[in-house]
């Protein structure tokens, strides 16, 4: 059988595989070394969760992860602070859908850590128990493709004309930097917390490949080494642009394409040399892109014969098209005060996003809710340490346009500044920049013919009695609903009562020649 349509163009989507989040309990036991002072307050027990490595085998995901622990003290008789830093690592593994075979492509794997909870107790003067959780938010998706189905010979179709995207180019490298950060100080005795804030500068496409520019500002808060005793007196504060570079293979990839690139810290450890002020930086990182062509497909939504019996099944599809990137800044407030006295000075303050939601907010908007996480560190009056945190709930939104129900955002955010102030009352006012990076695409929903079959050993009855007949229809139909109840063609029906327009509705007498 000679076929109509000989086109293999196919329809390419996006399948989530998996959207939810794991959890891993962390316990430590801990004995301090004979070196370090006995404990007499625990300031605070920070949990920071890193995930190192992700894969994908089967239906298992299964990801390696490591939660540094640090622990600040003070010993009796002193406002010097103590650091002890140890290492928590795991390996999960989590059940996803099974792979069918419309998936192509590898999946893309994103995954966010973050601290659940933390709890620290002094069992002795020199054993520590810290009993935590940290979970991860996962998500796993992957490409799907619809094949558009060969239409026999001889069939009536009704197609439809939309905007997609051509199949995606998709392709990560991972990359390790090395730096000497000098910091100027007379000697580092222990780094106290670190962040790590990727940004994307530039990206060109040159033959089959994507280079990708940009930057790692790290940010981080040592203790100042004291020749007089053990432990530091005094934090400091250092932040450093580590330049990015890499160039990716992406094969098939055209200055006609948009690209999208990624840059995803998965660690960075800061190593200290307590007789200098430099600080060795060791990044793992990892760079995505992602290339899309916006192009048109003629979908199959309907067929029939006019001579035989036929049959077809369909599909029901949710195409994504008109993908837009959106930015924007989220300015966040929230305040500080100290159990111990008032705020004197502060070393450091920082902040986190947690469980950030994004979701449509009329035609124009993003409605961005989360949790805001703030910590302090400094000294209180009398030249005491103090360690104060808050979390509270935020809403702001974000402009952007063409916003619908159906609209499906990807979206995340990333602290870049903390900023705050002392006020007269010994209170501390925090304000958090946050930079919101968004892809919005529409979805279409289109109910398509998968496949269709033609029976030429069943002809349809047909009579020679008369070439015309007369159709009344009230209104709401158009010319192919005429034509497939009528068992007529389109044409036909469009040539005998002169219509222009084939979506047109008809309403009342049609004359329905006979094919």
């Amino acid at each position: 059988m000679e076929e109509l349509n000989k086109q293999t163009d196919a329809v390419f989507m996006t399948e989530t595989l998996f959207d939810g989040q794991a959890e891993q309990g962390v316990e430590l036991d801990y004995v301090l070394p004979d070196y370090y002072p006995e404990i007499f307050r625990i300031l605070k027990c920070c949990l920071s969760p890193r995930v190192i490595s992700t894969a994908v085998s089967g239906n298992k995901l299964t990801l390696d992860g490591v939660v540094l622990i640090k622990v600040l003290y003070l010993e009796e008789n002193s406002t010097a602070l103590h650091c002890v830093e140890q290492r928590y690592t795991y390996s999960k593994t989590v059940d996803i859908s099974g792979r069918t075979g419309n998936l192509t492509g590898d999946p893309t794997i994103t995954v966010i850590p973050r601290t659940d909870y933390c709890n620290c107790r002094a069992v002795s003067s020199r054993r520590i128990d810290v009993r935590g959780a940290v979970s991860c938010k996962i998500t796993v998706t992957c490409p799907t493709k619809f094949q558009l189905p060969a239409i026999p010979a001889g069939m009536q179709v009704l197609s439809r004309n939309i905007s997609c995207c051509t199949e995606p180019i998709y392709s990560d490298k991972q990359l390790s930097i090395r730096e000497e950060i000098e910091t100027g100080a007379s000697g580092i005795e222990y780094v106290v917390s670190c962040d790590a804030v990727p940004h994307i500068t530039d990206v060109r496409i040159i033959a089959n490949k994507a280079v990708v520019k940009g930057a790692v500002t790290v940010c981080a808060l040592y203790g100042i080494h004291s020749p007089d005793h053990s432990g530091c007196d005094e934090l400091e504060k250092m932040t450093a642009d580590i330049p990015v570079s890499q160039i990716i293979d992406m094969p098939g990839l055209t200055d006609q394409h948009s690209c999208r690139p990624e840059l995803i810290v998965r660690n960075c450890e800061l190593i200290p040399k307590t007789d200098s002020g430099i600080i060795s930086c060791e990044i793992l990182a990892e760079c995505r892109c992602t290339a899309s062509q916006e192009t048109t497909a003629a979908i199959p939504c309907d067929v029939y014969s006019t001579e035989y019996e036929s049959e077809y099944t369909t599909a029901a599809l949710k195409v994504p098209c008109n993908s837009r990137d959106v930015t924007g800044q989220l300015s966040l407030k929230s305040s500080l005060s100290c159990d111990s006295g008032e705020i004197d000075s502060v070393w450091d303050c920082r902040s986190e996003l947690y469980n950030v939601m994004c979701r449509p907010d009329g035609e124009n908007g993003l409605l961005v809710t989360g949790q805001l996480y703030v910590q302090a560190v400094g000294k209180c009056s009398g030249g005491v340490p103090f360690f104060a945190e808050k979390q509270e709930a935020f809403e702001q939104s974000v402009p952007a346009a063409g916003v619908t129900p159906e609209t499906t955002i990807s979206h995340r955010e990333l602290v870049t500044d903390t900023g705050f102030s002392i006020r007269s009352d010994g209170t501390l006012d925090v304000t958090a920049q946050a930079e919101f990076t968004g892809n919005l695409v529409d979805n279409q929903q289109i109910t398509a013919i998968s496949s269709a079959a033609l029976h030429e050993d069943k002809p349809k009855e047909r009579s020679d009695e008369f070439a015309l007949r007369i159709c009344y229809t009230s209104g709401g139909e158009s010319c192919w609903d005429i034509a497939k109840r009528c068992n007529t063609t389109v044409e036909a029906i469009m040539s005998e009562n002169d219509i222009q327009d084939r979506d047109a509705e008809l309403s009342g007498m049609v004359i329905i020649p006979i094919v």
